[in-house]
């Protein structure tokens, strides 16, 4: 009986080890790819550049038979999580982020100065001179307008603990990732989250802020100060706690009244009824509610995907990681 050669076998492994299941390792393989080619060295060593380059992971590790995978990451991450999650549990949901970040950046135009995100009540201003409210489309189209890309990411490992978002600087430029899968109305609060941290100037030279959880109630100063800076960038009031003057609302109550207050105040209503949600412990109503807002209106994960993809000089970039970008940004379920 003939044996059958799998000669990605060890190098499979050691990525499992490191939290990448087989299955997910091979869904972001270029469609070229045969593992007949890693049964010579100069193959194997192919596959190990390759893999670590998608992955965030040093080469060298892969390469040394007795060697551990090592993450590439930064020195400097800044983590925003629960005291019970440890660091380096977050940091496969990491590296494909900073692997994500490094193939938009390829297809990005370099920065000529400095990325500066002004107060949030400036910003506010200029935003609603074009716009009735700041819905996820106008905080988007800013953020990419000024040199932020912002990117979902939608494809993890199985039983990865992932972040709810973060802020990092790629070589010089700010980069903003959000995993979230709800499909409308939270990442507008998230992106101005994240937008806050950059503002705020919590970012060092090559540092990253990783928000575990962003938490409207959060202790932490930086946090606090994030959360604060949407608020008044999205309401205009740093401490905006939308509540019932009377009885509690049904969701369609819900969402009648946010579209009015939305128009009222220049506040987006899906943030409208997610602040109620909060701010009244109704969550289900608010979620009722979001839903016959936006009615059958994109996504906000699909209007990231078309954003980024435009925003691309595909054109310039490498065949093979525009498909593992595409596979990383994922399908929403």
């Amino acid at each position: 009986m003939a044996i059958v050669q799998k000669p990605m076998q060890p190098l499979l492994k050691k990525l499992q080890t490191s939290g990448f299941n087989p299955t997910f390792v091979r869904s972001l393989l270029p469609e070229w790819w045969d593992d007949s080619i890693a049964e010579t060295p100069s193959g194997y060593q192919q596959a190990t550049l390759m893999l670590g380059k998608i992955l965030a992971i040093r080469p060298d590790s892969l390469w040394m038979q007795d060697s551990e995978a090592v993450f590439a990451l930064p020195d400097s991450r800044k983590f925003k999580r629960r005291t019970d999650i440890a660091e380096d549990s977050l940091d496969v949901a990491c590296a494909l982020a900073f692997s994500a970040a490094r193939i938009v950046q390829s297809g990005l135009d370099e920065l000529t100065s400095p990325v500066v995100v002004p107060d949030a009540s400036v910003l506010r201003k200029e935003l609603l001179a074009k716009s009735k409210w700041i819905g996820f489309s106008e905080l988007l189209n800013y953020c990419f307008s000024i040199g932020i890309p912002v990117i979902y990411l939608g494809k993890f490992p199985t039983k990865t603990k992932k972040m709810d978002g973060l802020a990092f600087d790629c070589h010089g430029r700010p980069v903003i990732v959000l995993t979230k899968r709800s499909t409308h109305g939270y990442l507008l609060f998230d992106l101005a989250h994240e937008l806050g941290h950059i503002a705020l100037k919590h970012l060092k030279d090559g540092g990253c802020i990783i928000d575990q959880k962003i938490d409207a109630d959060a202790d932490d100063e930086d946090e606090r100060a994030a959360n604060r800076f949407a608020l008044e960038l999205l309401t205009g009031d740093a401490e905006c706690r939308i509540v019932p003057a009377g009885r509690n609302l049904t969701g369609s109550e819900l969402a009648s009244a946010a579209l009015r207050h939305g128009e009222s105040k220049q506040i987006d209503p899906t943030h409208v009824a997610l602040n109620y949600g909060h701010s009244h412990g109704h969550w289900p109503v608010a979620i009722n509610a979001v839903k016959q807002i936006v009615g059958t209106s994109p996504s906000d994960q699909d209007l990231i995907r078309a954003k980024l993809f435009d925003s691309l000089d595909q054109d310039s970039m490498k065949e093979d990681d525009l498909e593992i970008l595409a596979k990383m940004v994922g399908e929403v379920d």
